[in-house]
């Protein structure tokens, strides 16, 4: 179904790669080179204090969805306020005394408390930095930016996690204790999150929106009346689709469980090594494809790109449901990534595309919280299956992404250009 766009009577012609988009690219790099330290240790490191699958998808899903539900409070307060930057900087600021917190834990229910605490700060930052970030670009080429915003964000995560499997070479031999490694690494990955906040003092106040003062004494449920239906159509195709999305965790942990069903014998080096490569590779294809799926999504429609990143994740679940072989797990989780390029920025991207000016905080923090609320079920529901049958986690998220895809073509989801990118 096309894609209907409304032609303002004057065209942006702000370049899409403005000094706002470079900061807040640096600012993601340096925060997910610290996370992305984390991403593929955690999992490990819960298993290790005694969680079991359904522990870690808990906290997987639990941890992604209080991001989420924060994020339409704090876009409110985005729209209501217009102090973008400072929400920003709080956002960032937070995570390093949680990661810190959770590198020193010695049981999992510490873990339990410390991660949602950790994505809090990803809550409060989210939706205004999608929405400051829209309104430095031009809409011509909103999805190119957004897909270098990706792009940046994956590029920290390379990094962060080829630190980790350096941190690991180094000293494990010194170490020789599984769960000493992984406190390491952790420790010094809260340690890195605090160079995310540097480039957050050089973000320019110019593309600040100017704040009515009808949106200033507006409450959160006017501004949750004014958004458009089609946004509407939109939050139930997300939400449906993240019940299907479950946590990465899951998906990191089933590495080392095909890799000891293939090698009963493998050393615990490589039991702690091989989902550290398998994430990493997971992340160039992730950073080298969000850029172009951006592009694509302005030249062939946001709907488009992003069926076909729903279509790559059913090619990735059936195949993990599928796969005993790990290095057939290792190349899907290639396709895991092109999915996440095609899906990720993508979905943002057409968000704010429905959204007026002064509602894109509001708009793209309910878009997120709902999102975390299907997480925390999808979660739920995906460790349980799990814990059965690791095959059914798999199928779960791939049959939910069909039905997706489904819902998607059958809704009438209309992208009208906002006048107030006109200049």
């Amino acid at each position: 179904m096309k894609e209907e766009i409304e032609t303002p009577k004057k065209s942006s012609s702000r370049a899409w790669f403005s000094g706002n988009v470079l900061l807040l690219g640096l600012v993601s790099f340096f925060a997910d080179l610290s996370g992305e330290m984390m991403t593929p240790v955690l999992p490990l490191f819960i298993a290790a204090l005694g969680g079991s699958s359904v522990v870690i998808g808990f906290i997987g899903g639990l941890g992604d969805a209080v991001a989420n539900i924060v994020k339409v409070f704090s876009g409110y307060i985005a729209d209501k306020t217009g102090r973008r930057k400072q929400l920003i900087a709080v956002g960032y600021g937070i995570p390093f005394f949680a990661k810190l917190g959770i590198g020193l834990s010695n049981a999992w229910e510490q873990v339990l408390v410390l991660k949602p605490t950790e994505r809090l700060g990803k809550g409060i930052r989210g939706a205004p930095r999608d929405s400051l970030l829209a309104d430095s670009i031009s809409f011509e080429e909103r999805g190119k930016a957004f897909g270098f915003h990706r792009m940046m964000d994956t590029a920290g995560a390379i990094v962060g996690s080829l630190l980790a499997l350096i941190i690991l070479i180094m000293f494990y031999g010194i170490l020789n204790d599984e769960l000493g490694i992984l406190k390491l690494i952790l420790i010094i990955s809260a340690f890195v999150s605090l160079a995310a906040v540097i480039p957050i003092f050089f973000l320019s106040d110019q593309v600040e929106k100017q704040i009515t003062e009808e949106r200033k004494k507006s409450s959160l449920v006017d501004n949750l009346k004014g958004l458009p239906g089609n946004f509407y159509k939109f939050l139930i195709v997300s939400t449906l689709f993240g019940f299907g999305n479950f946590t990465i965790l899951l998906f990191i942990i089933h590495t080392k469980t095909i890799l000891l069903g293939a090698d009963p014998n493998a050393s615990e080096f490589v039991q702690l090594a091989f989902p550290i490569v398998t994430f990493i590779w997971f992340n160039i294809i992730y950073t080298i494809l969000s850029i172009p799926f951006g592009s694509w999504s302005d030249k062939y429609g946001r709907k488009n790109i992003f069926a076909v990143g729903l279509g790559l994740f059913i090619f990735t679940c059936i195949g993990f449901s599928l796969t005993t072989d790990p290095i057939i797990l290792f190349l899907l989780f290639g396709v895991y990534g092109a999915f996440n390029a095609a899906t990720d920025g993508i979905q943002k991207a057409f968000a704010v595309d429905l959204l007026p000016s002064d509602l894109k905080g509001t708009g793209i923090g309910l878009l997120q919280t709902l999102m975390g609320f299907a997480s925390i079920f999808g979660g739920l529901i995906a460790g349980y299956l799990y814990d059965f049958e690791s095959s059914f986690a798999f199928l779960y998220g791939g049959i939910l992404a069909g039905i997706t895809l489904l819902v998607l073509f059958g809704m009438n989801i209309s992208i009208i250009r906002p006048n107030d990118l006109e200049q």
